[in-house]
């Protein structure tokens, strides 16, 4: 067999460059298409970004106000006309009212303040109104009004001009009315004839208006043209004295009351009257001393005492002046209680109808050349205040009484009590004394020592008992009338 006949060699570079050319068209054709579409989208941005900046080439962008005017969509003519009719109708209905505690204190209005408007103010404020979507290329623009979709752009064109010195005026003249000026309150008089002696003049709550706030804030007004009421509330001003923080000064520290015997004759009553009148009343400087005699003095007819019986060397006689130990022992009590330092203080010879063992307190204008004074020293640390009267006694009102009663500086859950302890009894063994006036005549009579102490009280709790005097009554002989020693 013959052998095959050889075959020839493949074109292989021919076919490659035939591939690689088919690669390259479409290639070429890919990039043609992209470039196409991507003509096609830029062409259709740039046509979307027109269509929503191009209509508003000589208009105001949506979201652009002015004075609460949107004016979006309007041509600068049109968005001046609005603006300026808008100022116009705003300056006229323009008004605050300034009220004071409901009412109305006064009014400010445009006309008032002679407002007007600054127009080259206005001028730029539309001019930079609209720039807002007008700025750079449409692209830029296109961005511009997208963001005032999200936040649109307010301003006001009121910056208006006028006389704001009226609202100075006019504050100024409010705060004079409104202000009321703080008084502490203060004693007035001290008239022991009424029930509670001092009368004050109370004190008075200031108040001021601090202006300064109140016109700031209507400069704000008047500058954005807002209309509205203000509530002109002024600060209150305390004193620094209140009526019941003085009445602490003039608090009642004590009072003592002792009976009128029925048998005390009138005259006797006028007597203690007559006590009482010149010692009520009487205001006693802290460190200074009061004495009975001092301030009540002779006890006399030119000095208006009556002649009635007293008691003197352990006889009833009559002189003139007889009642006023019951007024001294009264004051006395008082006095104790009160928390005053006794200096001068005698018992009685021998027990009277008035008060017991130790609380009494004689006096007498002139015996054996010597006074007999009843005094005690205001140690209060303030002024005390003395009030003395006869009184119809509220348990009986057929029986009268002698009431003193000492103000001063208030003693709070402090109170002092006049106490007595019999120490001992003293029995009456003497012979019996003949005497020549019936009134004089008298069973024997015991006689005693008694100590009389100042006790403390805190919140009712005793804490202290002060000494003050230990006292003796002598026993009395019984005392037997005789027709003969009389002249019968």
């Amino acid at each position: 067999m013959s052998p095959p006949p050889p075959q020839k060699p493949k074109k292989r570079g021919k076919a490659l460059t035939a591939v690689i050319i088919t690669i390259l068209a479409a290639a070429v054709i890919v990039g043609v298409v992209y470039a196409g579409m991507r003509i096609s989208k830029d062409t259709a941005e740039k046509q979307r970004i027109s269509d929503k900046v191009s209509p508003y080439d000589g208009l105001y962008c949506p979201g652009v106000y002015v004075d609460g005017i949107h004016l979006g969509g309007m041509t600068p003519e049109q968005a001046m006309n609005s603006v300026q009719s808008q100022i116009s109708q705003r300056n006229s209905n323009w008004k605050v009212q300034l009220t004071f505690e409901g009412a109305v204190a006064a009014e400010i209005n445009a006309e008032m303040l002679n407002m007007s408007v600054d127009q080259n103010h206005l001028i730029e404020v539309m001019n930079d109104a609209w720039t807002r979507g007008h700025t750079g290329t449409q692209a830029d623009r296109y961005e511009q009004m997208e963001a005032l979709e999200q936040t649109p752009y307010s301003v006001y064109t009121s910056r208006p001009t006028g006389n704001t010195g009226a609202i100075d005026s006019l504050l100024a003249s409010l705060k004079s009315a409104i202000d009321i000026q703080a008084q502490d309150a203060y004693l007035i008089a001290f008239d022991p004839s009424y029930a509670y002696p001092f009368l004050f003049s109370r004190e008075v709550v200031g108040r001021t208006l601090d202006i300064e706030p109140v016109i700031r804030q209507l400069y704000q007004m008047v500058s954005t043209m807002t209309s509205g009421t203000l509530e002109l509330v002024p600060q209150t001003v305390q004193p620094q004295v209140t009526q019941a923080e003085l009445e602490k000064h003039y608090a009642l520290r004590a009072s003592a009351t002792t009976p009128i015997d029925k048998h005390s004759t009138e005259d006797r009553n006028n007597n203690i009257r007559r006590c009482f009148e010149l010692i009520s009343g009487t205001v006693l400087e802290n460190g200074k001393t009061f004495s009975f005699n001092g301030v009540v003095g002779e006890r006399s007819l030119n000095n208006g005492f009556y002649p009635a019986i007293e008691y003197i060397n352990d006889e009833h006689v009559v002189g003139v002046g007889g009642g006023a130990c019951q007024a001294s022992t009264t004051l006395y009590q008082a006095a104790v209680c009160a928390g005053m330092q006794i200096t001068s203080r005698r018992p009685h010879s021998d027990s009277v109808s008035y008060a017991e063992y130790g609380t009494d307190a004689t006096v007498y204008w002139m015996r054996g050349g010597k006074q007999i004074d009843m005094c005690f020293k205001n140690t209060s640390g303030a002024n005390i205040y003395i009030v003395a009267q006869v009184m119809t006694d509220p348990a009986n009102k057929a029986r009268e009484m002698c009431k003193v009663s000492i103000y001063g500086e208030e003693l709070g859950n402090t109170v002092y009590r006049l106490e007595v302890d019999t120490v001992e009894i003293l029995p009456s063994l003497l012979e019996p004394v003949y005497v020549k006036d019936k009134a004089n005549a008298s069973k024997a009579k015991d006689g005693c020592i008694v100590n009389s102490y100042r006790a403390t009280y805190i919140d009712g709790t005793l804490t202290d008992r002060t000494l003050l005097f230990t006292d003796t009554y002598n026993p009395k002989p019984e005392k037997i009338y005789d027709p003969l020693l009389a002249g019968e």
